[in-house]
């Protein structure tokens, strides 16, 4: 055995230390080459850990191509809706945003035969994933087949968006309605 030094370690703990520190810098394989000198250019270019911005949306879920008139008709969806007063709760349909986002009544359109169908579809489906089901009732006289109770005190700014080009914009705080 070797001899002990004043501390109280041995020649052959202190060999063992020395190879096996943890605090020194070791490479992930051992190798006989020398390391690659750092790029003065990339240094130049690449910001400081801590100054750097949010990490961008890599989930699998994000990699998706949404329908474009879906994103737009939740826009006007969320305008309709920034509009109505907290203060007390409303019954709405998705042929009430339609006529007020485009000024076109839909029974005149059905007069003259055009349809509205696919943008009403993109509307209730909006409004289905903030409101849940929807009932039939009579609004203002009139048999509504597909109606939606807005509770008072509703703020769609509480709300998350459910296309994700708007829930981006709602997570950086820049989303309008």
């Amino acid at each position: 055995m070797g001899t002990i030094s004043d501390k109280g370690i041995s020649e052959v703990e202190e060999f063992l230390k020395s190879k096996f520190d943890k605090s020194a810098p070791t490479s992930g394989v051992p190798s006989i080459a020398e390391p690659a000198t750092a790029s003065s250019r990339i240094n130049q270019l690449v910001l400081p850990d801590e100054e750097r911005g949010r990490m961008p949306f890599t989930k699998d879920k994000y990699v998706v191509r949404e329908n474009p008139q879906l994103v737009q008709w939740e826009r006007e969806t969320r305008k309709f809706l920034r509009n109505l007063s907290p203060a007390h709760g409303h019954r709405i349909s998705a042929v009430m945003i339609y006529e007020w986002a485009t000024g076109i009544s839909v029974k005149e359109l059905l007069e003259q035969g055009g349809t509205a169908s696919p943008d009403l579809r993109k509307i209730n489906q909006c409004l289905r994933h903030y409101f849940g089901k929807p009932y039939q009732t009579y609004i203002g006289g009139r048999k509504v087949p597909r109606a939606y109770k807005v509770k008072s005190g509703y703020y769609i700014r509480r709300h998350r968006p459910m296309t994700i080009t708007l829930y981006l914009e709602y997570n950086e705080g820049v989303l309008n309605p």
